[in-house]
């Protein structure tokens, strides 16, 4: 996968996992699905632990801005 690709699937789980926040059961799913990604599991497991709402791709060194309005 390219890291311009791998890029833009980050960015894509981050904001949706920033919009799935209020409702775990959802997020949880979203989460699990992400697992099954090769390269995924590791951010998965990441957002899941966190106790706050994650920041903005950017944040995490993410350069695509493709999915955030």
């Amino acid at each position: 996968m390219a890291a311009n690709e791998s890029d833009h699937l980050k960015s894509l789980i981050i904001s949706t996992a920033q919009e799935l926040w209020e409702d775990k059961v959802a997020l949880g799913k979203f989460l699990n699905v992400v697992r099954r990604s090769e390269g995924f599991a590791p951010l998965a497991d990441t957002l899941e632990q966190s106790e706050v709402r994650p920041a903005k791709p950017t944040f995490y060194g993410v350069q695509s801005t493709e999915f955030q309005s």
